[in-house]
């Protein structure tokens, strides 16, 4: 244990004055000017005396003597600073804060040119490196006291899916090429199919599992299929034919010449739409849809100051907002919001259809029960073909309670949507217009400025978007 001794104590002894710093990692000399020389063994044995053992430099004790060098602190003792740790870290080769979100521009319309763009990758190439924790080195101060170093921590090994981990624990490459993604702690590989060219007849169709990505046209009378992935499109599509199990995303647009149609169990987005049919289970998003017919699952949302609706059918379970719809000539736009059937019965029959299905199930398991009681007593073949069959039924029965569960939560969601439809202009609604939500019609005989239409009671009721 050291002992301090004060400044005072130390000038009345000897002249020598041994200091340390507030830490204990350091311990200054300094000498008070005297005729006799002072020997190196009396400075140690003071060092000693106060229990400085850690760093001592006796070169430069022994050169203060030598110059005389009164009256200054010099430092004649360090300790070993402690070194903490390193934490482990993930260098990735690619970016993982992509913002591949469609940009709102000051018209308020959508720029689609970078809506889906997220890094990809190729077969075999280096994604991401891990850089382990560093070792800590512990020190100790002038007093050979122990200071413990903050130690490093290693991160757990990436989880997720298209890469392997080389022998090395450290590198990770992809198994195979397509989009590659880093969220919430997973890094997961999509493959996707990259067409770098137009996709034309000359080119032929396209069926792939994934993703597909076409850096180009698609032009007339080709089919682009995604079975589990979605599909973007670069350049402009003429009339072909999209479909794909997610999302559909055309960073121009489409003129599909009354032929070309676009199929999604997800979003639907593009910067026009014109002449096209569309089938969206979720949102159908553009700047323009122009003798279109369209079906959206949730909502359509045509924006930007001149976000106009014209000619044909757009029908959404939940909502339809636009800033124009129609013009002066008055085309005919039929613009239909919620559902027009009796969601109520519908319900009411799916349920029912469900409580029969599940009694059916209950005799049927009582029907195994009792063919299981006969069984243990006697062996026969007869019973056992019965079994069988009980069986086959009971199998048959699950599905189809599973289906019809599956039907009544459409159903609900649908019935949920529906209670919030309503149709939004932000600008004009011109004549020719018919307006429907939730099966009940509205003609449009003059131009409304800011309006909203949505079902109250019997009718259609329509506000004043200022008054909503």
């Amino acid at each position: 244990m050291k002992e301090i001794l004060s400044e005072e104590m130390m000038k009345s002894s000897d002249g020598i004055i041994i200091t340390f710093s507030e830490d204990d990692m350091e311990a200054y000399l300094c000498l008070q000017p005297n005729e006799k020389e002072y020997p190196v063994s009396l400075i140690k044995s003071r060092l000693k005396d106060m229990g400085i053992t850690i760093g001592i430099r006796e070169n430069t004790i022994r050169a203060m003597l030598e110059q005389k060098r009164y009256g200054q602190n010099v430092k004649i003792a360090e300790g070993i600073h402690p070194v903490p740790g390193v934490d482990g870290w993930y260098e990735f080769m690619f970016d993982t804060e992509h913002d591949d979100r469609p940009k709102i521009l000051a018209d308020g319309s959508v720029d689609y040119s970078m809506y889906g763009n997220i890094p990809s990758v190729e077969e075999e190439a280096v994604i991401a490196v891990y850089h382990p924790a560093q070792e800590a080195k512990d020190g100790v101060n002038i007093f050979g006291e122990l200071l413990v170093a903050t130690k490093g921590k290693n991160m757990a090994k990436l989880s997720g899916r298209g890469f392997t981990l080389l022998e090395d624990g450290c590198t990770y490459v992809a198994k195979y090429g397509g989009k590659i993604t880093y969220d919430d702690g997973r890094l997961n590989i999509e493959q996707e199919l990259l067409i770098k060219e137009d996709v034309s007849t000359s080119t032929g169709g396209i069926t792939y599992r994934n993703d597909i990505h076409v850096r180009g046209n698609v032009l007339a009378g080709v089919s682009i299929v995604s079975e589990k992935g979605s599909i973007i499109v670069d350049g402009y599509v003429e009339s072909a034919s999209l479909s794909a199990d997610k999302d559909v995303i055309l960073k121009n647009g489409m003129q599909g010449n009354a032929r070309g149609s676009i199929k999604a169990g997800g979003d639907v987005s593009g910067k026009f739409f014109e002449r096209t049919r569309i089938d969206a289970g979720g949102n159908v998003n553009a700047n323009a849809i122009m003798n279109s017919i369209v079906k959206a699952g949730n909502d359509v949302i045509v924006s930007g100051r001149f976000g106009i609706i014209i000619g044909g059918e757009i029908q959404a379970n939940h909502q339809i907002k636009a800033t124009i719809i129609g013009n002066t000539a008055e085309v005919e736009n039929r613009i239909y919001a919620g559902v027009a059937g009796d969601l109520l019965a519908q319900l009411n029959h799916c349920e029912a259809q469900k409580k029969a299905a599940e009694d059916e199930l209950s005799r049927i398991i009582q029907g195994m029960d009792m063919v299981d009681e006969l069984l243990e007593k006697t062996e026969g073949e007869e019973l056992k073909q019965k079994k069988l069959l009980l069986i086959r039924s009971k199998v048959e029965k699950d599905s189809q309670i599973s289906k019809l569960d599956h039907q009544k939560k459409e159903l609900v969601d649908l019935f949920g949507k529906a209670n919030e439809a309503k149709i939004t202009i932000d600008k004009m609604v011109y004549p020719g217009t018919v307006i429907s939500v939730n099966g009940m019609k509205k003609n449009v005989t003059e131009s409304e400025n800011h309006v909203e239409y949505a079902r109250r009671g019997p009718g259609i009721m329509v506000y004043h978007i200022e008054d909503v």
